[in-house]
């Protein structure tokens, strides 16, 4: 489709969508006509079982997509039934995720790291019929879950090294082959031709912070009307630009941003485990990305880290360099002019350049982030490098809201909001959001969908934050700031109300520092529980001769308590008397998933962690 001018304003965005869905028609029929437009190009790239890159191109994305889905109607997989997608990100994900929808069935993600328990709660609630799992231990699951299940009927594994066992499983490309053998095209192009851009086309279940996961009804038009305004604010977008998936297939971010990247011919290139993102991105250098702030939080940290051993001279030139890419690129966001003067080129010749280069984002276009607090002085310093980070903004429920482009990021803002996204505050503060890209509902439970909307029919984002817009490009755009999250906000024995997010994020980039929680609701004053960096923390241990023999031990050490006290005294000296962390706890383990204090997006859950430590926080509340 022929790119429109970026000035949004002045454009019909809903005459046009509509002639887009028109085209378009759902998701998998536009994933289908594109791969007979882009052919030869790379759709898809990932690691293989030898380490080694392998590409799809769209002729054989688009074929794949097709086997699966004949393979499934041959299965009397029925229009509007559930299939569930369990596995890390990978190429099979899109390919299993599209052959679902091209049948009229609907595809429901499960986290890769979600219990076995998790996943059949998912499983049940939605009524899956087909499982694809991506490793052993997914497989596994399914297998355990499958025996006295009455919904689930097949596991399709899509590892041909997974062992599997019974009538009830088989593998991926067994499905392609048995698809390529069918001849069920009409009944194929049938189904494809006649899904309704109404249909149900996903359940996105939430991480479930406070309570059990529900799971948000998207068509394909909510999802469609999401894609449609965020890719047109990259008319640059096409083959030959390449986006790094690391963030989950299963949640909504980079699953409806990776489709949104194909339906303009950008290539995606996989990456199934955060740990692996240094390697990655030096291979990849993605000109686009999802991500958390956590991720460049730790890049920050470990730069500022290394320069401690660094020559002297090194470290004032390093210094020298951010000074003067901070100041050009403030002057740049003030004034629109920037980052060209003498100064910065040679700031970017001997410091920028390096780092961009060594960090792998030397084709950096933007790099949207996402899910939580990003302090803007750590976003300011990626920027003055030339590295394009911009915060997004949207809910499973909701998204996406916030999309950035070019430079029209905000260091502490969220934007801009995406045309046909209409967005206030409420009396009480509260962020509220109106637009297509908005789910239907929460899939039978109708008295938890009524209480997210408002009586006019906006939805209830459970955040408080502010609104501003500028004007730039000859345009006027909006920006959202997130301040708090209602259901996190601390309420102490005082009456007071903290934000732990805002107390949190000062601590994102400490190298010390793996997991920090801010405790205080109900109580006399703020303290946390903090998780040591423990291969960083025994480096220090050996540098400064402090004897240990286990974690246990290391905590308790007076020399590394006052080292934390200091640690957190300096992170959090901005913050007002009411906020300081007064005690803290150091912890042996991390916080995670399998013992229940993180959600699968690695949220907190603060009310389960408050319970499971109740005898380690009530210590520092004693007398």
């Amino acid at each position: 489709m022929e790119q429109k001018p970026l000035f949004e304003s002045r454009r019909d965005w809903n005459k046009e969508f509509e002639a887009y869905l028109q085209e378009n028609k759902t998701l998998a029929y536009m994933m289908l006509k594109k791969s007979e437009e882009f052919k030869d190009f790379v759709a898809l790239s990932q690691k293989n079982k030898n380490n080694q890159w392998e590409s799809i191109t769209w002729n054989e994305f688009g074929s794949k997509i097709k086997a699966i889905a004949k393979a499934l109607i041959d299965l009397k997989l029925q229009p509007g039934e559930m299939c569930a997608i369990f596995s890390q990100n990978r190429a099979e994900w899109a390919i299993a995720d599209l052959g679902i929808l091209a049948t009229r069935a609907v595809s429901v993600p499960i986290y890769a790291t979600n219990s076995k328990e998790e996943a059949e709660y998912i499983i049940d609630d939605a009524e899956v019929k087909i499982i694809f799992t991506g490793d052993q231990a997914q497989y596994d699951k399914a297998k355990a879950i499958i025996a006295d299940n009455k919904h689930l009927k097949l596991i399709v594994a899509f590892d041909r090294d997974t062992k599997i066992s019974g009538n009830d499983s088989i593998y991926f490309d067994e499905l392609i082959d048995k698809g390529n053998k069918l001849t069920n095209d009409e009944e194929f192009k049938s189904r494809l031709n006649t899904v309704n851009p109404d249909d149900i086309l996903t359940l996105i279940y939430t991480s479930g912070t406070t309570g059990k996961p529900k799971g948000a009804i998207h068509t394909h038009r909510s999802f469609m009307n999401g894609i449609y305004p965020s890719y047109m604010r990259f008319p640059e977008a096409g083959p030959g630009i390449v986006s790094l998936a690391i963030l989950p297939l299963s949640h909504v971010f980079e699953r409806m941003w990776s489709y949104g990247c194909m339906s303009a011919g950008v290539q995606i290139a996989y990456c199934p485990d955060p740990k692996q993102f240094v390697d990655v991105m030096s291979h990849v250098k993605p000109h686009f990305m999802t991500s958390v702030p956590r991720i460049w939080e730790k890049v920050y940290g470990t730069i500022h880290e290394g320069l401690k051993d660094a020559p002297p001279i090194k470290r004032k030139l390093f210094a020298w360099a951010t000074k003067v890419g901070i100041e050009e690129y403030r002057k740049k966001v003030k004034t629109g002019k920037g980052q060209s003067g003498l100064k910065y080129k040679i700031a970017d010749k001997l410091i920028f350049s390096k780092v961009r280069a060594k960090l792998g984002t030397e084709r950096c276009m933007v790099y949207h982030i996402g899910g939580a607090a990003f302090a803007p002085e750590i976003n300011e310093f990626f920027q003055a490098f030339g590295i394009n980070i911009i915060q997004g903004y949207g809910l499973t429920e909701f998204f996406p809201v916030c999309v950035g482009y070019r430079d029209t990021g905000k260091p502490a803002w969220c934007g801009p909001v995406i045309p046909m996204c209409n967005v206030r505050i409420s009396d009480e503060g509260e962020i509220q959001l109106k637009g297509g890209m908005c789910m239907s509902g929460y899939y039978k439970k109708p008295e938890e969908t009524k209480a997210c909307f408002t009586e006019d029919g906006w939805f209830k984002t459970q955040d408080v934050g502010e609104i501003m817009t500028e004007e730039k490009y000859d345009d006027r755009l909006t920006y959202i700031k997130i301040t708090d999250r209602i259901k996190d906000l601390i309420i102490t024995a005082g009456g007071k109300n903290i934000s732990p997010q805002q107390i949190e994020v000062l601590l994102g980039d400490e190298l010390y520092i793996e997991q920090f929680v801010t405790i205080g609701e109900g109580r006399k004053f703020i303290s946390a529980l903090v998780v040591p960096n423990f291969v960083i923390l025994e480096e220090y241990c050996q540098k400064n001769n402090i004897p240990f023999t286990s974690r246990e031990e290391v905590i308790k050490n007076p020399q590394i308590i006052k080292l934390y006290e200091d640690i957190i005294e300096k992170r959090t000296e901005s913050l007002g008397q009411v906020e300081k962390i007064k005690k803290f706890t150091l912890l042996t383990s991390e916080l995670t998933q399998e013992g229940g204090e993180l959600t699968p997006t690695m949220k907190l859950k603060r009310k389960f962690i408050n319970q499971k430590y109740k005898d380690i926080i009530d210590k520092m509340y004693e007398e």
